[in-house]
């Protein structure tokens, strides 16, 4: 029986970790535990400095657009989601694209997902802003607490529409972390990579779901509130952007090889 189970797990999971994803996977892992044991020790919640916040916010720093896709919310399903999603779809993606490049794509991934949901905070920004205005309050004057809220004691001096109003600035002041955008992108590179093996079909139909129920919440949001889908769906551009220069380099390097041996040939 133990025999059994130790030879399934190295045919089964041990081969699907790839150098690239024990690299994501160690890191991960270690910055979460880091992060927690620090709070629990010191007071101090490292993901308020360590996140991403909009460039509008003047706690943006530059270091954070490396460090907010290592930085999660310590949620165990938010985790092992995201474990399990770089365990079904990277290691393919990893071993036909190589270590350094799958590197460089789930860096990439992850910013262009940046880069819209800061774009999507900026347009909140400007949306929330007017409404707190129409209720006779100055987004300025707004006190914000340590934790880069609005102050709860604020709360008290508001009447019901401006506390309604004020509640929605904390999306104004939010920060941004996570790896959804780089997991997002890597769905997108897998699909485009395996579009026509029907012996990944499971996987395939797995993957176009993901990205269809992202979809469908997109729609479902009335504003740009609901960031994290802007993530996803930047995210989705890298992968794609990815792929077309990953064809693109395939193609010039199948045609110098064909030259190179044509040249061979014509000097025999």
């Amino acid at each position: 029986m133990k025999a059994a189970l130790r030879k399934f797990l190295q045919e089964r999971i041990c081969t699907k970790i790839t150098p690239a994803l024990q690299f994501l996977l160690l890191i991960n892992i270690s910055v979460a535990l880091f992060f927690y044991l620090f709070d629990i020790i010191s007071g101090i919640d490292l993901h308020f400095y360590f996140s991403a916040y909009p460039t509008y916010s003047p706690h943006f720093h530059y270091y954070q657009l490396v460090t907010f896709m290592l930085v999660h919310s310590i949620d165990p399903l938010h985790i092992v989601s995201n474990i399990l999603f770089l365990l079904v779809f990277s290691a393919n993606v990893e071993k036909k694209i190589g270590f350094h490049s799958f590197i460089i794509a789930y860096f990439v991934c992850a910013w262009v997902g940046y880069i819209f949901i800061n774009q999507a905070y900026s347009i909140n920004k400007i949306q929330i802003e007017e409404r707190i205005i129409s209720t006779g309050i100055s987004p300025e004057k707004i006190p914000i607490n340590d934790r880069h809220q609005v102050a709860d004691k604020y709360y008290l001096k508001l009447n019901a529409s401006q506390r309604n109003a004020v509640k929605e600035y904390n999306f104004v002041t939010s920060k941004t972390n996570g790896a959804s955008g780089a997991l997002f992108g890597i769905i997108v590179i897998y699909l485009l990579l395996n579009l026509l093996n029907y012996r990944k079909f499971l996987f395939l139909l797995f993957g176009f779901y993901t990205l269809y129920e992202n979809y469908q919440v997109l729609l479902e949001s009335s504003t740009q509130i609901n960031g994290s889908c802007y993530a996803h769906l930047g995210g989705m551009l890298g992968g794609l952007i990815i792929v077309s220069f990953y064809l693109i380099i395939q193609l010039i390097t199948k045609k110098q090889v064909y030259k190179f041996n044509n040249r061979i040939n014509l000097s025999n």
